[in-house]
This record gives C-alpha cells, structure tokens and sequence, in this order.
C-alpha cells in the first residue's frame, strides 16, 4: 500500500510541477509578446514624432552634404537632434530596452540613408569636441546592422 501511495505521490507531484511548467511557459511568451508590443510603440512614438520627422525633413532639405564648416547653427543643431534619437535608441538596444528586431525592419533603409548623410556632419563634430566617442553608438549599430546584411 505504501508504494502504491508513493507512486501516486510522485505522479501527482509530476502533474504538478509539469503544470507549471506549462504556466510558467505561457507567463513568459505573454511576457515576450507584450516587450515586443510595447519596443514597437516606444520605436513608433520616437520616429515619428512631429519634432524628428520636422528636424528630418528641414535637414535634409538643406546643403547636408556640404562641408562641415558650411553648416549653419540651426542645421547643426538638427543634425545633433536626429544623431541623438538614433544614439537614444542604439543605447535602447543595448539595454534590452527594445527590440533591435523591430527597430531594424522598421527604419534600417532610412537610417542607413541618414547615417550615410550625416557622416561628414559627425566627422566635423569629432574634430570640433576632440572627441572620437560622438555619436558612437550609432555608428556602432549602423556597422553591426551592416555587416549582419553582408553576412546574409
């Protein structure tokens, strides 16, 4: 009788701990999907606010690609505003913040278009603050992004 009750022991702890498992599986995908649902609101909400999209548009309408020094105040003052959004979300990534997936299929083409148009724009701005670092984390995700295309 003991061993009877033993093995029903052990099948109801089985049952048991196998239920949570399962539990604890959906918690997680329930986890998984709303940080995937709110990496794409926090992604949408940035790079389509009105303030980047008008810094965006007023920038590149402008002599972008002029020498550095050409630059007037305002379109430098752009150029940091759109460097900082990308910089905002590259550091989102490496925070697991959101997620570089949806970022990814959400902007690579128009931020590889703006990374290449700002190049020069980011040079000038490392030769004026003595400082290599500017920008880097973006330049560090447009590089990854970059290579991850080459690679497939």
């Amino acid at each position: 009788m003991a061993a009877i009750l033993a093995a029903l022991a052990v099948i109801v702890t089985t049952a048991f701990v196998w239920r949570q498992m399962r539990l604890q599986a959906r918690g997680q995908d329930k986890d998984e999907r709303r940080f995937l649902r709110e990496s794409i609101h926090v992604i949408h909400e940035t790079l389509q606010a009105i303030q980047f999209r008008e810094a965006r548009q007023r920038f590149f309408a402008g002599p972008h690609l002029s020498d550095y020094s050409n630059l007037e105040s305002e379109e430098r003052g752009l150029a940091r505003y759109i460097l900082s959004v990308y910089g905002l979300m590259a550091r989102m990534i490496r925070h697991g913040a959101i997620d570089e997936e949806i970022l990814r299929d959400y902007w690579r083409t128009a931020l590889y278009r703006d990374w290449d148009r700002l190049e020069n724009f980011v040079s000038g701005e490392r030769l004026r603050a003595k400082n290599g670092n500017l920008f880097a984390a973006t330049e560090q995700m447009v590089a990854r992004w970059k290579t991850t295309d080459k690679e497939t």
